[in-house]
């Protein structure tokens, strides 16, 4: 009787033993990957973001950041009023969206 406790001990520390090895594998394989797996994440990332650009990157000095100047009622290029008003200025500001100094740009579609 004892000899059979023995071995069905055996046998439940053998699949203990086995299952951390399994274990140990697995994880050891995923810290080997990490690198690929988090490339491949930040790609599938990256691809996702620039879709919505429809494969275009930004650049902040060519880029359109269209605003809306609820005083005017004009949609307007914030970056081409930005750098023609350094301070930014109301009035400076006010002056360009309404003169059209910065019409040039696709947000003038907008209106």
């Amino acid at each position: 009787m004892t000899d059979e406790i023995m071995r069905i001990l055996n046998k439940k520390a053998f699949s203990v033993l086995e299952f951390t090895v399994l274990f140990v594998i697995v994880i050891g394989a995923f810290l080997i990957m990490r690198n690929y797996i988090q490339r491949g994440m930040y790609g599938q990332w990256g691809k996702s973001g620039q879709s919505f650009a429809f494969g275009r990157q930004f650049d902040s000095q060519r880029s359109i950041e269209c605003s809306y100047d609820e005083v005017s009622g004009l949609w307007y290029d914030h970056n081409c009023v930005e750098s023609q008003c350094p301070g930014g200025s109301p009035t400076c500001m006010e002056g360009i969206i309404k003169g059209g100094t910065c019409s040039s740009s696709s947000c003038e579609k907008l209106n």
